[in-house]
């Protein structure tokens, strides 16, 4: 796997299968159910990851991110209303665009200037804004994990360590 954001990235995309994996093992209504939390359903915090994993994809491949941000807003209610079987495939195509982008290591250390719709700028690289990526979608899954409790249901490990320990042996 060679660079750390790589590596990171494959726990990323390791992770999140193990949430989807788990989901549909569960009664279709989880998905969807409205509950008090960080966000309404377990689909609109997929919903969110999802955009926002494809909002720093879109701004690695030279998008500002303002745009970005406009794009997510208007596609939310569109990506918030697929089946998590879709979801789930939109995520698996936008992991093949970062695989692909991430075997080049001049895209790895790739430098970004990244302008904020405040008009300020950040000086960064794209392998430290996937390391944002990974930590954004493992902060999320934690909220899945505590809504699906919340439901009386059981998560799944998705920590970092059991990720190294399953592809280590």
């Amino acid at each position: 796997m060679g660079h750390l954001a790589m590596q990171l990235y494959d726990y990323h995309l390791w992770a999140n299968q193990q949430i989807f994996t788990r989901l549909k093992e569960l009664p279709e209504d989880v998905y969807r159910k409205e509950i008090q939390s960080v966000f309404p359903s377990i689909a609109g915090v997929l919903t969110h990851v999802y955009l926002s994993d494809k909002g720093w994809f879109d701004v690695f491949s030279g998008e500002r991110l303002e745009d970005t941000l406009k794009s997510a807003e208007q596609q939310k209610e569109d990506i918030l209303s697929k089946e998590i079987e879709e979801l789930e495939n939109l995520f698996l195509e936008l992991s093949d665009q970062y695989q692909l982008f991430l075997q080049k290591e001049e895209n790895i250390n790739l430098s970004l200037e990244i302008e904020h719709p405040s008009g300020d700028i950040m000086k960064t690289t794209a392998a430290d804004m996937i390391l944002h990526v990974v930590n954004h979608g493992t902060y999320h899954r934690g909220n899945i994990t505590a809504m699906l409790r919340q439901m009386g249901y059981a998560s799944v490990p998705t920590d970092y360590g059991i990720y190294l320990y399953i592809n280590k042996k």
